[in-house]
């Protein structure tokens, strides 16, 4: 009799595993605002720690062994490092090797808006998430509750250019720890934009954001076709 082999599932590599924790808090303190602008840092900041625009990230750890991650993955969150680094280089955040890009550029899914009858939302849309390759976009649609409840849109942008962070704005506390501020709901997703200069100095980012511009929504299955 022969045997059903079992597809082991793929999971992207920006997606958060089992026993990856945040790290932040014990070392995360605040400057007032008078003393030279105040903000956020860490009392063992080290290289990497900020992105090029000095803004502060959270930390966490990483389960890996040999390069491999390890864990059974948390598939509603992303792991910080490792999305930044595929938004940052531009990389394919499933396979972290280099996306599809043709003429009308770099390849994203996106999910519509809620309440979205057109497209006019795709020009300047705002995404956390990575772009892709090929196949991997093709595995997302498949396989992504999100994409799936919402209805994938393949999208193409010549210029994919960073605009700002999604994290947890704080506040000095005078001399114990920073509190995350009450903020609204309507907050909740909202990302926040590098050139608001008077928050960035307080938010602890957690995902890089890009805007997209020159978009082009293309079909995922004949692009699939055409080997593009």
């Amino acid at each position: 009799m022969s045997k059903t082999k079992t597809r082991t599932p793929f999971v992207p590599y920006i997606t958060l595993r089992e026993g990856e924790d945040a790290s932040s808090a014990v070392t995360l303190a605040a400057r007032p605002r008078g003393f030279k602008g105040g903000g956020l840092y860490y009392t063992d900041e080290g290289p990497g720690d900020r992105d090029d625009r000095g803004v502060l990230w959270a930390r966490c750890s990483q389960s890996r062994q040999h390069n491999q991650l390890l864990g059974t993955p948390s598939w509603s969150d992303v792991h910080p490092s490792r999305q930044r680094e595929c938004m940052e280089a531009l990389l394919c955040q499933g396979c972290v090797q280099q996306p599809s890009r043709t003429s009308l550029g770099y390849l994203f899914l996106a999910a519509p808006p809620p309440g979205a009858t057109t497209t006019d939302w795709i020009e300047g849309h705002h995404t956390a998430q990575p772009p892709l390759c090929l196949k991997h976009a093709v595995v997302a649609t498949e396989r992504c509750g999100h994409l799936m409840r919402e209805g994938a849109v393949a999208l193409r942008s010549r210029v994919p250019r960073l605009y700002g962070v999604l994290g947890t704005l704080y506040e000095s506390n005078g001399l114990a720890p920073p509190q995350p501020m009450e903020l609204g709901p309507e907050y909740d997703d909202a990302p926040l934009s590098y050139k608001v200069r008077r928050h960035t100095p307080w938010i602890l980012a957690s995902q890089l954001v890009r805007e997209l511009r020159g978009v082009t929504v293309v079909n995922l299955a004949e692009e699939v076709a055409a080997g593009t």
